[in-house]
């Protein structure tokens, strides 16, 4: 039972790097439609100064709990706040991701490295890379619509865009993202390293002539791949976010504190002297229940599009032979 992400020798069902990338686009489109509301929780504990504890004096305490506050303050389309950008950052990064792990992993094999696994690693670790330079700007966004209430300050994706550039500039566009790709790289090679190991391990333990485990394989490879990556890199995600939202702290207020972060040093030692080391856990929860949710979607997806992509030129191909 072979897996469909990343190259293979014997190229089975003819699959091209357009053919991941368009694989990967489909599953970041089906899996941020179904899990924003959790990446809206997860930001919004990132951003809280006040501790995520029930009597820590925060807006946002549990999961249950801040769900209930965000529908019944803004309404229950609050739960998809920033979905627009948030699913050109899932598509686009999904497209570049695949696609560049794809070709990766093709150069590694052509010098005889695809077997090993540490080698999906620095593929995955650079296909995030390449992922993250090409959505950026959609998850700046994504974080700002989600980080405000009411009244709004931004419209919608282009709205917003338009007021950081000519407001505070294009830098703003990028900011957060040293800490990001800090962060994208290790967790996207550490993603693609446990799949990888997970789905063969299970291939070789467990013989069956059906093609139905696959699925199964792909489910639990996918989940655990992202929980056990998401808890080694989290601290960076929530460095991320505090910076993302610099020049933007006003619209924040009735949130709680507001602290004005002048660089990322300044940001860290902040966080650590005065909310203390489990501030960089905050939203670690919903984070992790959203990262092994997405991450087994993403690879069930992928897989399920790459088979029924092999089926079409398999059928096109028997169809110009006839």
């Amino acid at each position: 039972m072979v897996s469909y992400v990343g190259h293979k020798s014997d190229n089975q069902g003819h699959l091209t790097a357009k053919d991941h990338a368009v694989a990967g686009a489909v599953s970041g489109f089906l899996t941020r439609g179904f899990l924003q509301p959790l990446d809206v929780l997860k930001i919004r504990f990132q951003l809280q100064v006040e501790p995520t504890a029930k009597r820590g004096g925060g807006l946002y305490h549990g999961v249950l709990q801040s769900a209930a506050k965000i529908v019944h303050n803004e309404g229950l389309a609050a739960l998809w706040k920033g979905h627009v950008p948030a699913q050109a950052l899932s598509i686009t990064f999904g497209m570049a991701q695949f696609w560049s792990y794809e070709v990766l992993t093709k150069t590694a094999d052509n010098h005889g490295l695809a077997e090993r696994y540490i080698t999906h690693g620095l593929c995955g670790a650079l296909a995030g890379t390449c992922g993250t330079l090409a959505s950026f700007p959609c998850d700046v966004v994504r974080t700002r619509l989600i980080a405000q209430g009411h009244p709004k300050h931004y419209n919608g994706m282009m709205d917003a865009w338009g007021k950081m550039l000519r407001q505070e500039g294009v830098l703003s566009l990028w900011r957060g993202i040293i800490p990001t790709l800090a962060m994208t790289a290790p967790y996207t090679g550490l993603t693609f390293f446990f799949y990888n190991a997970l789905f063969s391990l299970m291939s070789q333990s467990i013989r069956e002539e059906s093609e139905l485990p696959w699925l199964g394989f792909s489910a639990i490879s996918g989940t655990a791949a992202g929980v056990c990556a998401k808890l080694a890199v989290y601290p960076l995600d929530v460095l991320k976010k505090r910076i993302q939202i610099r020049g933007f702290e006003e619209a924040r207020r009735q949130f709680g504190k507001v602290v004005v972060y002048p660089s990322a040093w300044a940001c860290i030692v902040r966080i650590s002297q005065e909310e203390g080391i489990l501030a960089w856990y905050k939203g670690l929860w919903p984070a992790m229940l959203k990262s092994g949710c997405a991450s087994g979607s993403i690879f069930i997806t992928f897989e399920v599009t790459c088979r029924a992509l092999s089926h079409i030129h398999s059928n096109e191909k028997d169809s110009d032979v006839r």
